[in-house]
Order: structure tokens, then sequence, then C-alpha cells
């Protein structure tokens, strides 16, 4: 229902048009009635919409709740559309094939691509979908990017890499948070080479981008590492390798900033996290205390560990 009428645009639509009833909406989004209300109600029954009765009109109209006002319209500073827009298109069709998923282990991109001419390859071939990849991360990112900046403080480290960066939201939030700080986001030359269009218009020189590839070259120098939603998505080989090259690039009492959603010790929650390990990629998912322990065999002692009820929970380390 959200993917749907996020689709239509119907939360832009009732931002602009407020109170339109449901045969209005069928009208502005070419659908018919039927389906449109059968939306719209649903919507209503998941907290996206509201209802309210009008003097004078006999049916009643729809508008927007204040979630769907900051998060589901596509020009709100803190949208979510592109991230939905991707779920859609890009992970929702794996879990058309989730018993084979279930049963293999693996991810069913594959299924998919016969499906739909959907593959892992073509999308990385393709500068549009990259593009669309990269609104999705933004989006996503920007929501989190304040609970990640504040979680602690690292108003006493003056230099940080931001790894697998992408297009800098969160180096833009930290240099907001703490002005002494100066970042930079590593990440792929194909990444860094669009995640100009991301920029600032007028780009502040404390962040800055560097092409490379965090498994093979050579991580640029920090007092802070930063790792966002990166440490899930890697298998338990590459994940070696890269908390390995930052231990190395590390001096004593250097940070290591994570942010991921850390699973309950007995693995019984949060569903967001449990749900997202079933697109069965590479990695896998951790609690805060698996963790710790790999970071400590990397030399890292965990100094706090911070749970939200939002996008991510964040662990602050140092180097030994």
């Amino acid at each position: 229902a959200l993917f749907t009428a996020s689709k239509f645009c119907v939360f832009d639509l009732l931002h602009n048009k407020s109170g339109l009833d449901a045969e209005q909406i069928a009208q502005e989004i070419k659908a018919s009635v039927k389906g449109t209300e059968t939306l719209l109600e649903a919507c209503v029954s998941l907290g996206l919409l509201r209802t309210k009765d009008t003097t004078g009109h006999p049916k009643p109209v729809f508008e927007n709740t204040e979630l769907a006002t900051h998060f589901l319209r596509s020009g709100a500073c803190f949208s979510l559309h592109a991230y939905i827009q991707h779920c859609n298109d890009t992970l929702w069709p794996l879990f058309s094939h989730l018993d084979s998923a279930v049963q293999e282990g693996t991810s069913q991109r594959e299924k998919v691509k016969k499906c739909k001419e959907m593959s892992e390859d073509s999308f990385c071939n393709s500068r549009e979908a990259k593009l669309r990849f990269m609104h999705a991360m933004h989006s996503s990112a920007k929501v989190a990017a304040t609970d990640v900046a504040t979680a602690f403080d690292l108003s006493s480290y003056k230099t940080a890499c931001d790894v697998g960066g992408c297009t800098g939201a969160i180096a833009y939030e930290l240099i907001k948070v703490y002005p002494e700080l100066s970042v930079t986001v590593l990440d792929l030359p194909a990444v860094v080479e669009i995640s100009e269009l991301f920029q600032r218009q007028h780009a502040d020189k404390r962040v800055t981008f560097k092409a490379g590839d965090f498994l093979k070259d050579e991580l640029p120098k920090a007092d802070v590492y930063i790792l966002v939603r990166i440490l899930h998505d890697l298998t338990d080989e590459k994940l070696h390798i890269l908390l390995r090259k930052i231990s190395d690039a590390c001096t004593p009492g250097c940070c290591l900033l994570l942010s991921e959603i850390f699973l309950e010790e007995n693995r019984s929650g949060p569903s967001r996290g449990l749900l997202q390990a079933l697109s069965m990629s590479e990695g896998k998912q951790r609690s805060a205390v698996e963790y710790s322990r790999i970071l400590k065999d990397h030399g890292f002692i965990t100094v706090q560990v911070k749970r939200t009820n939002n996008f991510l929970d964040s662990m602050m380390c140092v180097k030994a």
C-alpha cells in the first residue's frame, strides 16, 4: 500500500491539494475510483492518511498525516520517496521468491532477472540505475544522519573518514554538529563521480570526496572512521579485511563509529533488522555484543552503545 501510494504520488497530490475525496483523487492519478478508494482506506488504517467530513461535501475527504508530510512527499526535507521507490523496484521483487530464498539461503536476484530482466550486473552498469540507488541511499541517510552524528561526543576529534559514505549525507551532518571536524568520504569512483549531484550548492571545504575501493585501496588517515550500514552487507571475509585495514590505519585513541541495526541478544528483534536479513545479502545482521566481540579481535574497545527506535543504532569504539 505504501509503495503503490508513493508510486502514484498520492502524498504529493494531497500536500498540494488537501481535502480531496476518493473520486477526485482517482481522477488526478488516472486510476479507478474503486481501486483508489480501497488504497486510500488502507493508507488511513496504516496511519499514512486521515479522513475528515467537510460541510457541504457528501463524501469524506482525505489529507496527509504528519508522518506523510514529513517523510513521504517527494519535496520534504527528510523525504523517503526515493528510498521507497528503490524498495518497490529492487527489493520487493526479491520477496516474491521468499520461499526459494529460505530453501536456498541465497539472494533471489537471478530469479527476479528471469522474470523482470533485472540483475545486479545490469543495475551496476547503468548510470541511471546507479543514480536511482544513490537517491535512495541519500534519502535514508538524511533521516538517520542526526541520530548518527549526535549519538556520541566526537568533539575531541579533528578528522574523520566516512567509509562507503556515498553522497556525503552523514558527513555534512557531522560538520554541522562539529564545526572543527573535517570529513573525507571514501567510495567507489563511479559513486564519487555522481555524488557531485547531491552536494550542496556551495559545497563546504570541510567535506572532501576520495575515490577508492575500501577493500583494496589505502584508507585516508583520520582520527575517526565511520561505518554506517556497511558491515551487515559484507561476507565475513570482506568484513575482516575492512576492519583489519581500519585497525592498521588507526593509532591508539582513534575512534570507530559503527551504525547498524543491532539485534537483541536472543535474536528476537527488532523486526526491521530481521526482515532486512530476509533479502539474503552476502552478510548478516548481528547484535551489539557480536559486533563488540568482532571489533575487539581487531584491537578496538567498545566504549558506548546507543540503541534507538529510529533507523539505526550506534556503537563507539576506541583503538587500544
